[in-house]
């Protein structure tokens, strides 16, 4: 399977990822070094995202998961 680039993107209303079963939280790399606690979304086609500002990361680690995403 290709291998997936992770971006940060904007929630149009956060609110929603609260009861949403494909949210997850995660510890996030910033392209800048530094981590940040955010929301991960399993769904490839939420509309929900905005793009408009959308920022590539090196690496995430999801709440429940052995491995960092990248």
């Amino acid at each position: 399977m290709a291998q997936r680039k992770l971006k940060i993107v904007k929630l149009l209303e956060p609110e929603l990822c609260l009861d949403c079963l494909f949210a997850k939280m995660a510890d996030v790399e910033l392209p800048d070094g530094t981590q940040q606690r955010m929301v991960f979304c399993e769904r490839l086609d939420c509309d929900n995202w905005d793009f408009s500002s959308a920022v590539p990361i090196d690496s995430a680690h999801v709440d429940g998961e052995s491995e960092a995403r990248t």
